[in-house]
């Protein structure tokens, strides 16, 4: 019970001890009533004709100096003060802001010192070279790109142009191997390179249509067909 007894005073008194109020208002009385500190602590008894309390009653208890005064000087702390406080931190801001524009316009008006002007343009030589192998470096990865997408199309097409030979050479064979297909592609040939118009026959219309499914011939800019460039290379194998 006396634990939480003085647990509560002590959290009262440091409240009190902490608040601005209450500190202010301490401060306020101690600064009107100096004598009466002064006597209490440092004065002793034997040297005035009365006790310390009955001294004080008879020469300090004045109500205004312990209670009015105390309170106005309270009250005047905490509303002028601030004020003023804030007065001069504005005055404070607003000088270092001052102070560094002008700084910053000497300092642009100032020379560079030869020393300075050599370590600046050492510096800008040096960005400017590494600026210059960025570049390069990425001028030759380009190049290498290149080269591989080029080496890349060549094998493609390579192994189109192979895949097209084999196809070719395996249609002529069919073809030679087939007596009555073989007079067909060699009558559709011969219409071709003669621009004459063929005869409508079953046997025609399946090998027409199976040269058309291999891209060897077409008419689509005239009625008459005409050979692909792949349909040429086909010419080769079949009259071998």
């Amino acid at each position: 019970m006396m634990d939480e007894i003085k647990k509560s005073i002590s959290a009262i008194l440091h409240e009190r001890t902490t608040s601005p109020l209450f500190g202010t208002l301490i401060f306020s009385w101690v600064i009107w009533n100096w004598k009466i500190v002064y006597l209490t602590f440092f004065v002793s008894e034997s040297k005035i004709s009365l006790t310390k309390v009955e001294y004080i009653v008879v020469n300090y208890c004045d109500f205004n100096s312990l209670i009015t005064y105390p309170i106005l000087s309270s009250l005047a702390l905490l509303t002028i003060v601030p004020f003023f406080s804030n007065g001069a931190y504005w005055l404070s801001i607003n000088f270092s802001n001052w102070r560094l524009k002008q700084k910053n316009l000497v300092e642009k008006k100032q020379l560079l010192t030869v020393e300075q002007s050599i370590e600046l343009r050492e510096q800008i030589l040096k960005q400017e070279e590494k600026f210059s192998n960025l570049v390069q470096d990425k001028n030759l990865e380009i190049e290498r790109l290149k080269e591989l997408m080029e080496q890349s199309e060549s094998t493609i097409n390579s192994d189109n142009e192979n895949n097209d030979k084999e196809e070719l050479i395996k249609l002529s064979v069919r073809f030679k191997s087939n007596k009555s297909e073989l007079e067909s592609v060699k009558y559709i040939i011969s219409c071709i390179q003669s621009n004459y118009r063929m005869k409508d026959s079953n046997e025609i219309s399946k090998v027409l249509s199976l040269l058309e499914s291999y891209d060897l011939i077409d008419k689509s800019n005239s009625a008459l067909y005409k050979f692909t460039d792949k349909g040429k290379v086909f010419l080769r194998y079949i009259n071998e």
